[in-house]
């Protein structure tokens, strides 16, 4: 099968209007963000451009750690947005991508899927893939914004790095099933389009239902440096996670946030 023959097999799979339309296919990538913002910059893809890659050389998560790759296992794609948003409406978009992927996996697999601010898709407290996202600003706005979907979908146990399987998983392993990657995009790219059509107060209330964050006990570290220790109690509208210390109210905004780490 051609890479054309690829990208139009996964693209009859789709119900979408705009998201995955055009879509690129390729059997390994270096990473498929690197391919979308490309795409953006260099040929103005169209909002929805979206690149699938079977497998990924050198995927990273925010911040840089590397992602660990399943050739075959794992489903990677980046899709091009243009939101029209204000410069600090970046945050909105994490929120909207870990809600599009959490309910893409739920929808294709009976999966209870939750998320880690601002990042982490999460089952039974295990990672079971992340997002990321790539803002580029015009004059006063963000022009575009590659969104990255990483989900482990027929990954085995014994394919999991040792150091990795209590924090790991895949829908394989937490359902019994495989399903085809061209379904999971389908799911997770309607539900992009979905939440993308949300008021802000709407998806905040859909997200923080959802979020695992909320009510823990966290310390965020911070870049270039320095900590907020507290309790996390809210996103606020700008996407941030708000941390209560000591009854004063402290805003992380996911740019400023190197890790966030759980205290019980």
């Amino acid at each position: 099968m051609t890479d054309q023959e690829a990208a139009d097999r996964l693209g009859a799979k789709l119900d979408t209007e705009r998201l995955g339309r055009p879509l690129r296919f390729y059997p390994v990538a270096v990473t498929t963000e690197a391919l979308a913002l490309g795409w953006a910059r260099a040929e103005g893809a169209a909002e929805g451009a979206t690149v699938v890659a079977r497998q990924e050389l050198s995927g990273r998560g925010r911040k840089g750690p590397p992602w660990t790759p399943f050739p075959d296992g794992g489903l990677y794609f980046s899709t091009v947005l243009r939101p029209g948003l204000p410069p600090d409406g970046e945050g909105l978009l994490w929120l909207l991508a870990s809600l599009a992927a959490a309910d893409g996996v739920a929808a294709v697999s009976g999966l209870e899927v939750d998320m880690k601010w601002p990042d982490d898709i999460l089952v039974g407290g295990r990672k079971i893939g992340g997002v990321k996202v790539s803002a580029q600003l015009g004059p006063g706005e963000i022009a575009s914004a590659v969104v990255s979907c990483r989900i482990n979908v027929g990954v085995e146990e014994s394919e999991i790095p040792e150091p990795l399987r209590e924090i790991a998983t895949s829908i394989r392993i937490e359902s019994g099933d495989s399903p085809d990657h061209s379904v999971v995009l389908a799911a997770i790219l309607g539900a992009l389009e979905r939440c993308y059509d949300l008021d802000v107060p709407r998806l905040l209330e859909d997200y923080s239902a959802r979020c695992r964050t909320l009510g823990q006990s966290v310390r965020a570290l911070l870049l270039p440096r320095g900590e907020v220790m507290g309790t996390a109690t809210a996103i606020d509208h700008f996407g941030s996670l708000v941390i209560d210390v000591g009854g004063r109210s402290q805003v992380v905004p996911v740019d400023v946030l190197k890790r966030l780490e759980r205290l019980n």
